[in-house]
């Protein structure tokens, strides 16, 4: 029996071993065919199915989620960088252009002199004496500014022993805080006022406080936001809270529009019943005119005040002329006699009123 099952066995595999030849040279039949393709070019190539192209991924849009505010945020300030707008300027400039060709900041009456000493080149003082006015009483001001490229510093204090100080420091290019305070020896006028003003590309947010009191939350409290909306047009808004006291609290608010042209600007206000407009025109480098409009139209009053103002440089001399619908004219001449001298003239005539001022003075830099 084992002699059988010997017998079977080898004949098992005398059989695969014949087979075994043929299936060897069976297997590399494909890469003997690429072989002879490459020695023979005439000798036919396999077929080799062509790969289907990857189709491209679509773009997915992925519009970010209601509470993903960041996401928003990113969009908003992207579409906004590509409108390119300038910034508006602060709320409180908004009619400082019309308001620089008046004669309004630069009118004394009486007797001045301004003498002003540069220490170096970040410290200067300034003496200025006045007297015969009929508005006040003669009067001496020291003031001390000391400027750095982020820092402002500046001090002024009378012969009745009254003092203001301005403090500003600029916390990057944008951002500044100001500090100004007064002290008086009159009960009552006393100040303290806090700014925080930020400047971006298109819009400026401001805040101001004077004299809060946060156990009690009284004081005056104005925040204003400009924000351009085209390149020449801006609009915002201003929030005034004035509280007092606890038991009282008055909440204005105004919104202004600005418009800036190649070589003009025309600004509103709407606040209740008040409106203040102006508009300001170059003529050229050296002339300037302003026009401005005051109406008040609610709590059963209604009056209008227009003023025309135009400022003119000469060579070595300044003019600002000044009118309005009250009767009032007034102008303001600086004669530049040499260099760091100047000779100023100043006249006020209200004719309603029949009153009139006259006012001469000198300025001497050194």
């Amino acid at each position: 029996m084992d002699d059988v099952r010997a017998s079977g066995t080898r004949k098992f595999w005398e059989c695969v071993n014949k087979d075994l030849p043929r299936a060897r040279h069976v297997l590399p039949q494909h890469t003997n065919t690429a072989k002879m393709a490459a020695k023979h070019p005439s000798h036919p190539k396999p077929h080799t199915p062509p790969i289907p192209p990857i189709p491209p991924t679509p773009a997915v849009f992925e519009k970010p989620s209601a509470w993903n505010v960041s996401a928003w945020y990113s969009r908003l300030n992207d579409y906004r960088d590509s409108l390119d707008l300038p910034n508006p300027g602060k709320f409180e400039m908004l009619h400082g252009e019309a308001k620089n060709s008046f004669t309004t900041n630069y009118l004394f009456d009486g007797a001045q002199a301004n003498i002003i000493k540069e220490l170096s080149s970040n410290f200067h003082v300034q003496h200025q004496f006045s007297l015969g006015s009929v508005v006040a009483p003669p009067m001496y001001n020291f003031m001390a500014g000391f400027t750095t490229d982020r820092t402002q510093l500046q001090g002024t204090m009378d012969s009745d022993t009254n003092m203001n100080a301005t403090l500003k420091h600029m916390w990057t290019p944008r951002n500044s805080t100001k500090l100004v305070t007064q002290i008086t020896s009159t009960p009552g006028h006393s100040m303290l006022q806090v700014e925080q003003d930020y400047q971006g590309r298109d819009f400026t947010a401001n805040f101001k406080a004077m004299n809060p009191s946060p156990l009690e939350f009284t004081g005056l409290y104005m925040a204003s936001y400009l924000q351009s909306v085209t390149p020449r047009l801006a609009v915002g808004s201003e929030v005034v809270l004035q509280r007092p006291t606890p038991e009282m609290e008055e909440t204005v608010m105004s919104l202004v529009g600005k418009y800036t042209g190649p070589d003009y600007i025309a600004t509103a206000q709407f606040q209740g019943g008040a409106v203040q407009a102006s508009y300001f025109q170059r003529i050229n480098e050296k002339v300037d005119f302003g026009v401005e409009l005051n109406l008040l139209i609610g709590g059963g009053r209604r009056e209008a005040v227009a003023t025309v103002g135009g400022k003119f440089e000469f060579r070595q001399a300044t003019f600002r002329g000044q009118v309005d619908t009250t009767g009032r004219v007034s102008a303001v001449l600086e004669e530049k006699m040499a260099p760091g001298f100047s000779f100023l003239i100043s006249g006020d005539l209200d004719h309603m009123k029949g009153q009139s001022r006259f006012g001469v003075g000198i300025m001497l830099s050194a």
